[in-house]
C-alpha cells in the first residue's frame, strides 16, 4: 500500500537520492528502436468525442487550480525579488524597474481572482494564457523600451522557467501552450534583431529557444497522453462501476421479492402444520422455514456488502440507545442459543453511558452477525454480550464465547467471502455460507470512528472487540420492538406490482387474523377506497411500482381519502433520505426479504402508534 508524505519528509530519506533500480534487459532491435520513435508514437494524443472531452478539462481544471493559483504567486514573487535585486546591484534605475512592476501586480491580482472567484475552476485556461502572455509580452516590451542590446543577452535566458512552466504544467490546451512557445520563440529574436543585434550575435539564444521548445513539446505530448489515458481507464472503471450499482439494484429487487415471497408462505405452512391432523408435517415446515431464513440472511448480507462497497447504502449516524439495541438482540438469539444449549448472557449498561454514534441498523446487523457466529461455532459453554467504557469518550460492545477458538495465522481470513470454519465444513448442523463475518469486515470500514479488533487462542474461545464513540445525549435512534399482537379484525391494505408477493403477504396477514385488501398499482388503490365501508388500519405498501409510481402516491391516495392512516413501506431497494424526508411521521421502512416475526413486530409498531394517536385525541 503507498502511503504520501509530506515533500520535506520525503526528500530527506535515502531512497530519494539513491538512483532507480536498474530494469531488466530488454533486446530491442534497430527497427523496434526506430519504430518506438517515431512521430506518431511520440506525438499521439488519444481523442475523445465532445462530452467526454468537456468532462476530461473539467476534471483536470478542478485538480489544476490549486497549482495554477500559488504558481502564479511564484510567478509574482519571482520577478519582483528579480526587480528588487536589479535595483540593489545598479543594473536597472527606478524608472526600469517601474516599467517591470506591472507584471507583478498583474500576476497577484490574477492570483487573488482565482482564490475568490466563486467558478475559478472554469476560469483557468483563460487565467493561464492571459499570464502567460502577459509575462512574455511583457518582457519584450520592457526589452524594447530599454532599448540596451546588452539587456537581451540577460532577459531571453529568463523566459526558459516560463517555458518550463508553460509546458510542464497542463493549464492550457496542448495547441495554446505550443503556439505560445513557438510564437514566444519567434518574438524574442525579432526584438533583439530590432534593437541592432546581428544574426551571429542571436544564434545562441534561438538555438537554445528552439531546444527548449522541441523539448517542451515532446514533454508535453507525452503528459498530455498520458493524463488521457488515465482519464480513459478511470472513466472505464467508473462505468463498470454504475454497471454494477444497476445490476445489484436489479438484483436486489429481483431476489429480494421471491424470497419474502417464500417467507410468507413458510411463515402460513408453520401455522396451518399446528393443526393435528398436520403434525407430522410441522418439522418439515420448520426445516423449510428455517432455510429460507437463511437464505435470506444469506442474500441480504450479500446486497448489503455490494450497496455499502458502491455506496448505495451510506450509513447514517444517530445516537443508538445500548440498552435496548443489546436487550433487542437478547430476545433475537437467545432462542438460537438454547437449541444449541448454549446459555447466552447479556449484560446490559447500569451507569452511564448509554448511547453510542452509530447507524442503528448496521450496528445491530454487525453485533448480531458477531453472535450469529459465536453460536453457530460454541458447542457448549456460553456467549457474553456486553457493553464495556473504555476510555473517556469511548465504549466497547464484546462478543465472547466459550468456543474453541482460531489460531493466529487464520484469523485474518475469517473475514473474507465464504470461508467457513473447519468445524463448520464438517458439522451439517451448523449452516451457513460464510459471508457474516465479510459483512462485519466491510461495515466497520465504512462505518466512522469503528474499530474491531479479535482476541482469540485455539481451545480458548474468542473475544470480539467494537469499540466505538460515545453519542450525545440526545434521542435515542433505536427502540426495542414488539413480539407479537393481536390482529385480529384488523383492516389492512396491501399495494405491491408483484402478484405472487401480494398473494404471499395477504395468506400470511390472514393466518394472523386480518382481513386484507389488495392492490397493484395507484389506479387499483383509488377503486379499493372508493368501495371502502371503512378506514384501512394499516397501510402495507412497495415503494418502487410498475409505471414509475412509488410510495408517495399511494400514500398520498390514501391520506388524501382516509386521513392519516399507519405506514410501513415494505421495500426490496434502498430508499434514499430524500425520500424518506416526504414520508408522514410515524412511517415505518423494512427491507424485504423481511422474517415473519420482525414484519409482525414492525406491525405492532405502527399499529400501538395508531392506538397511542387515538387516546390523545
Amino acid at each position: 500500500m503507498l502511503i504520501s508524505r509530506p515533500f520535506i519528509e520525503h526528500i530527506s530519506v535515502k531512497s530519494f537520492l539513491r538512483g532507480p533500480a536498474a530494469p531488466p534487459y530488454i533486446s530491442l532491435n534497430f527497427k523496434e528502436l526506430c519504430a518506438a520513435i517515431t512521430p506518431s508514437r511520440l506525438f499521439a494524443i488519444p481523442q475523445f468525442d465532445a462530452d467526454t472531452e468537456r468532462e476530461f478539462w473539467q476534471e483536470r481544471y478542478r485538480v489544476l487550480l490549486s497549482p495554477l493559483k500559488w504558481a502564479l504567486a511564484l510567478g509574482a514573487c519571482a520577478f519582483l525579488a528579480y526587480i528588487l535585486l536589479d535595483l540593489h546591484t545598479g543594473s536597472a534605475s527606478r524608472t526600469n524597474a517601474l516599467l517591470r512592476l506591472p507584471i507583478v501586480l498583474v500576476l497577484f491580482g490574477l492570483f487573488h481572482y482565482l482564490q475568490y472567484c466563486p467558478n475559478a475552476a472554469d476560469k483557468i485556461n483563460g487565467v493561464a494564457k492571459l499570464s502567460a502572455g502577459l509575462s512574455a509580452t511583457h518582457l519584450i516590451a520592457v526589452l524594447l523600451i530599454d532599448g540596451n542590446p546588452r539587456y537581451y543577452q540577460e532577459t531571453w535566458p529568463a523566459l526558459l522557467p516560463m517555458y518550463f512552466f508553460s509546458y510542464g504544467q497542463m493549464f492550457m490546451s496542448l495547441r495554446a501552450t505550443i503556439g505560445f512557445g513557438w510564437s514566444t520563440t519567434l518574438a524574442m529574436p525579432l526584438a533583439g534583431y530590432w534593437l541592432g543585434l546581428t544574426v551571429v550575435d542571436l544564434i545562441p539564444s534561438i538555438l537554445n529557444l528552439v531546444i527548449v521548445n522541441l523539448f517542451g513539446v515532446c514533454t508535453r505530448c507525452q503528459l498530455e497522453a498520458y493524463a488521457r489515458n488515465s482519464f480513459r481507464e478511470k472513466r472505464k472503471v467508473e462505468i463498470i462501476a454504475e454497471r454494477k450499482t444497476r445490476f445489484l439494484r436489479q438484483l436486489s429487487h429481483n431476489l429480494r421479492q421471491p424470497l419474502q415471497a417464500l417467507s410468507c408462505y413458510a411463515s402460513v405452512m408453520e401455522t396451518a402444520c399446528r393443526e393435528p391432523a398436520s403434525l407430522h408435517l410441522q418439522h418439515i415446515a420448520g426445516r423449510m422455514g428455517f432455510a429460507i431464513d437463511e437464505l435470506n440472511r444469506a442474500v441480504n448480507h450479500i446486497l448489503d456488502i455490494g450497496n455499502l462497497e458502491n455506496g448505495t447504502q451510506r450509513p447514517l449516524l444517530t445516537s443508538v440507545d445500548i440498552n435496548l439495541l443489546l436487550s433487542a438482540l437478547e430476545n433475537q438469539f437467545a432462542p438460537q442459543g438454547a437449541k444449541r444449549g448454549l446459555q447466552l448472557i447479556v449484560h446490559l449498561r447500569q451507569s452511564p453511558p448509554y448511547s453510542v454514534q452509530s447507524d442503528a441498523s448496521i450496528l445491530s446487523q454487525i453485533i448480531g452477525n458477531l453472535l450469529d457466529n459465536a453460536i453457530k461455532y460454541t458447542d457448549s459453554g456460553w456467549v457474553v454480550l456486553a457493553a464495556v467504557k473504555t476510555g473517556q469518550d469511548r465504549l466497547q460492545i464484546r462478543v465472547r464465547d466459550s468456543g474453541p477458538g482460531i489460531a493466529v495465522d487464520v484469523q485474518g481470513e475469517i473475514f473474507k467471502e465464504f470461508v467457513r470454519g473447519q468445524r463448520r465444513n464438517n458439522d451439517s448442523s451448523a449452516h451457513g455460507l460464510g459471508i457474516g463475518l465479510a459483512y462485519v469486515a466491510t461495515a466497520i470500514q465504512h462505518l466512522p470512528d469503528h474499530k474491531l479488533a479479535l482476541y482469540s487462542k485455539p481451545g480458548r474461545g474468542c473475544d470480539f472487540k467494537l469499540t466505538l464513540a460515545i453519542a450525545p445525549h440526545c434521542q435515542p435512534a433505536f427502540e426495542s420492538p414488539a413480539a407479537t399482537g393481536d390482529f385480529a379484525g384488523r383492516l389492512v391494505l396491501v399495494v405491491d406490482d408483484d402478484a405472487c408477493m401480494l398473494d404471499a403477504l395477504s395468506c400470511q396477514l390472514q393466518t394472523w387474523g386480518c382481513d386484507v385488501q389488495t392492490a397493484g398499482s395507484l389506479a387499483e388503490t383509488r377503486m379499493v377506497l372508493a368501495d371502502n365501508v371503512r378506514v384501512p388500519d394499516l397501510l402495507i405498501t412497495d415503494f418502487y411500482l410498475s409505471n414509475q409510481e412509488t410510495a408517495h402516491e399511494i400514500i398520498a391516495a390514501v391520506h388524501a381519502d382516509c386521513g392519516p392512516v399507519p405506514i410501513l413501506v415494505l421495500s426490496a431497494e434502498g430508499i434514499g433520505e430524500e425520500d424518506k424526508a416526504r414520508w408522514p411521521a410515524g412511517t415505518h421502512l423494512l427491507r424485504k426479504p423481511a422474517k415473519s416475526d420482525v414484519l409482525m413486530a414492525t406491525i405492532v409498531k405502527a399499529l400501538e402508534r395508531e392506538t397511542g394517536d387515538a387516546q390523545l385525541i
